[in-house]
């Protein structure tokens, strides 16, 4: 049997990389004639880990920075560069993971430490950026990666606004010249985890502004904001002698990603949209391991409904099933249904419950006593 260990992180617990090789060893310990083979493929959307997923698979080199995290306290953050380019991981300096659940702050977390990455990465020389979104603690839309950029966000006495989804309702003007100047030449791409617009009940604010700590009266002042930020930005780049109009990017799938953070990069510096995963699967070879094997083994922390939009297990469970591959998932926990856990898997072995683990969180030991079941599963008729 030939077995592609596949897993995302557990977010804030254990890394992807940490997981493969968990499943790897739980599997190998089932196996004493050694007639398993495994190749180990760790993924990510865009969001935690993308930066180690690529680096394993790809090389490059990672470059450390000190810069403000989600609540301006400073954090370490890297990205990952690799000849002209650079991979710039919004969750490095402004992901919720930095923030314990009492420090969540829904109205003012910002995107600044993102905005300085990327600024280090175009003063070190790189021309092609690729923005990875996912993982935020943030609701501002990107706007403090603009300001970090040379953007000027003004009320209407002339001075610069609060960073944070809270503050965006002040915004009354954009001036783009100096974030311009700054980015010359340089080209952007966005990778995104999710497939959610800007606005709407499937936006930035309602689906993902609660899980960021957000009450029910703030998620509607982050709706309000990031809309009348839409309206200013689009009207300020239709109002640019040196670009055509652009056509309203705020329901594009995935201009909501990262607290709308999608929308305002990707109109603000012209980038285009890709898929988190399908851009790191294409780096890292996956198709190529993924048509090689018998059996997918995918990993989360939190296997639910979001997981199968757009997030890297919903799409390789996909890939797997047009390529006939079984799979099997290893989550922390999952609130999908027993009906549909079977439509999709041949088995879930959630690491954070029993028989594996008696309470609290997984652990690298639940992961491989988890794993060890695997080479009894009988393949799907």
């Amino acid at each position: 049997m030939k077995i592609l260990v596949a897993p995302c992180a557990y977010k804030g617990t254990i890394t992807a990389s940490a997981l493969a090789t968990a499943i790897s060893a739980g599997i190998k310990s089932q196996d004493p004639a050694g007639l398993i083979q495994i190749e180990l493929a760790p993924v990510a959307d865009g969001g935690d880990d993308t930066l180690a997923c690529l680096k394993l698979a790809a090389g490059g080199d990672l470059i450390y920075e000190t810069v403000l995290g989600p609540t301006s306290k400073p954090v370490s953050a890297a990205y990952l560069v690799s000849g002209e380019t650079a991979c710039i991981e919004l969750a490095q300096a402004s992901g919720i993971a930095h923030l314990q659940a009492h420090e969540l702050a829904p109205l003012t977390a910002h995107t600044y430490g993102t905005g300085e990455l990327i600024a280090h990465a175009i003063g070190g020389g790189a021309r092609n950026i690729v923005i990875t979104l996912g993982g935020s603690a943030s609701t501002d839309g990107g706007t403090a990666i603009l300001a970090a950029l040379g953007a000027k966000l003004l009320d209407k006495h002339g001075n610069s606004t609060i960073f944070g989804g809270g503050s965006l309702i002040d915004i009354e003007y954009i001036d783009l010249a100096l974030l311009q100047e700054k980015t010359r030449g340089v080209t952007f791409t966005i990778a995104t985890d999710v497939v959610s617009p800007l606005l709407s009940t499937e936006g930035a604010a309602a689906v993902f502004a609660p899980q960021k700590g957000a009450t029910a009266t703030e998620v509607i002042l982050l709706e309000q904001g990031l809309a009348h930020f839409a309206n200013l930005l689009e009207a300020k780049m239709q109002s640019l002698p040196s670009l055509s109009p652009q056509t309203s990017l705020r329901y594009t799938p995935g201009a909501g990603a990262a607290g709308g953070a999608g929308f305002g990069l990707a109109t603000a510096l012209s980038a285009g949209f890709v898929s988190g995963f399908h851009w790191l699967a294409e780096r890292i070879d996956l198709m190529v391991k993924l048509h090689w094997c018998d059996l997918v083994v995918v990993a989360e922390g939190c296997l639910d409904g979001q997981s199968l939009s757009g997030k890297a297990v919903g799409e390789l469970v996909q890939l797997a099933a047009q390529a006939g591959k079984d799979v099997i998932a290893l989550p922390a926990v999952t609130t999908l249904s027993a009906g549909e856990q079977s439509k999709l898997f041949n088995a879930v072995y959630c690491t954070a419950g029993q028989p594996f683990c008696a309470g609290g969180e997984a652990s690298i030991e639940s992961v491989i006593e988890a794993a060890k079941l695997i080479s009894g599963v009988s393949s799907r008729s």
